[in-house]
C-alpha cells in the first residue's frame, strides 16, 4: 500500500508537470538484468503531454503501463486499489529501453 503520488514540476520545458506515477524496481539475479519502470493512473490528463510516457512509440504499449482501478483491491472507506500489472516476457512485456 502506498500513498498515491501528485504530479509536480520539472525542468523540461516552460510549465513542464510529471504526471502521477510511481517507479518499479524489478530484479533479476544481477544487476545488469535490473528493469526499473514506470506506472501510471488511468484518466491522468497529463499523459498527453509527458514526454517520457510518450517516448513508448506504441500505444498499446503504452496503455499497458497504465494501471486499472480494481473495485476488489478497494479498502472502504480508507483506499482506492490499482492493479498494476508487470509483465517481464513475451509480446505482452511491460516496454524497456534497450
Amino acid at each position: 500500500m502506498t500513498v498515491r503520488p501528485g504530479a509536480y514540476p520539472w525542468p523540461n520545458h516552460k510549465n513542464a508537470w510529471r504526471p502521477n506515477h510511481i517507479h518499479f524496481s524489478y530484479f533479476g539475479p544481477a544487476f545488469a538484468t535490473r528493469l526499473v519502470t514506470q506506472m501510471y493512473f488511468p484518466g491522468d490528463p497529463l499523459l498527453a503531454f509527458d514526454p517520457i510516457f510518450n517516448a513508448v512509440p506504441d500505444q498499446a504499449a503504452r496503455n499497458r503501463l497504465i494501471a486499472a482501478f480494481d473495485m476488489d483491491v478497494t479498502e472502504a472507506d480508507w483506499a482506492l486499489g490499482y492493479r498494476f500489472d508487470v509483465v517481464l516476457r513475451g509480446r505482452d512485456a511491460t516496454p524497456m529501453g534497450h
